[in-house]
């Protein structure tokens, strides 16, 4: 193992999954029928660790900080989330403010938009806090802390800005809305690995290029404060690409059939943070034209594998993603793979 423990902060709560049968954007007046899916549905810190908790259980720790309502519901995601193999100590309860609630609505293509609660329990996360629990875990070059959203920006900034002063490696994820909030705490100097969508990306870098041009546009942007940052860009359909070094790379899509897209961004991150934290490298020096086409080696292809199993999946969370099934995936459709690339964790701790 490279590093020896993961924090991350972001919202930890529930969802629910809506389905539009028209696939015209919702309008700002607009009142539209839609239907209730029985999926489940959850914020973003916990689907992004559950890949990372899974693929790593029992070799190192994996720290969720956040708060939650002192509810039911909230009760209820603590013992989730230690049961999938997080260490749940610095998630605190609220009795003032309800566990978060995201909304998220589905159009016919599988695409989706989210909404989330800025009035819950999520928003209590603040930047002593984060200091706090990072001072309390312990942080230095084997750690990686990762700022997911639906916390506050402030918080978020400081969790990155903190790690980076302990020489950790950094992650963080920018949403559209929060885009220039980030830029305007220069926030991005401290950051060692970007994690976006396309929106995203074109959010950051203010373009309304696609693929590999988006991503040198942005690239060039953020070189300018820091030109050792690392980008993950996923692209729904067409795939995800990294830079690294100056160095574009396309990893494919898994085939399959989609069911639903909802947290298959945050299955690619945390499958990506548990395959960096084995040792793999961002960028396997060579992009295939179809996924599996060369030896399975990068962590962003693991990533892949985690995103592909998640949207063939009804729920937000791909809970029978492990690493024996991954193995099993990689068996059946014949791909190589690297000795190191995925193995059933053995106890080191």
């Amino acid at each position: 193992m490279k590093f020896d423990k993961i924090i991350a902060t972001g919202g930890i709560g529930t969802g629910m999954l809506f389905l539009s049968s028209r696939q015209e954007a919702l309008g700002r007046s607009e009142s539209r029928p839609v239907t209730l899916s029985s999926a489940k549905d959850y914020c973003k810190q916990q689907i992004v660790l559950y890949y990372a908790a899974a693929l790593l259980k029992d070799t190192i720790p994996v720290y969720p900080v956040g708060y939650v309502g002192a509810d039911s519901s909230g009760r209820a995601i603590i013992e989730e989330m230690r049961k999938q193999g997080m260490d749940v100590k610095y998630i605190s309860l609220s009795p003032d403010f309800p566990t978060t609630i995201s909304i998220c609505l589905q159009y016919p293509d599988r695409e989706t938009c989210n909404f989330t609660a800025a009035n819950s329990a999520s928003g209590l996360v603040t930047p002593e806090y984060i200091k706090e629990a990072m001072a309390q875990i312990g942080v230095d070059e084997k750690t990686i802390v990762c700022a997911i959203p639906e916390v506050p920006v402030a918080s978020r900034a400081e969790m990155i800005r903190s790690g980076k002063m302990e020489g950790a490696l950094t992650v963080l994820s920018v949403p559209v809305s929060e885009a220039e909030e980030f830029e305007a705490l220069s926030i991005y100097r401290h950051v060692d690995i970007l994690a976006v969508n396309m929106e995203e990306a074109q959010a950051v870098a203010h373009s309304r290029e696609t693929g590999t041009k988006l991503l040198r546009q942005l690239a060039d942007k953020l070189a300018k404060s820091n030109p050792r940052l690392s980008i993950l860009m996923t692209c729904g359909k067409e795939g995800a690409y990294t830079f690294v070094n100056q160095t574009v790379e396309r990893i494919p899509p898994l085939p399959g059939n989609a069911i639903n897209t909802t947290g298959a961004g945050d299955a690619f991150l945390g499958g990506t943070l548990a395959g960096i934290a084995r040792g793999m490298e961002l960028q396997k020096g060579r992009s295939d034209r179809v996924f599996g086409e060369s030896a399975l080696s990068s962590a962003p292809e693991l990533g892949t594998i985690c995103a592909g199993m998640a949207v063939e999946c009804e729920d937000s969370i791909a809970f029978h993603v492990s690493p024996l099934t991954i193995q099993e995936l990689i068996r059946k459709k014949g791909w190589a793979a690297g000795d190191h690339f995925i193995k059933q964790a053995g106890r080191m701790r």
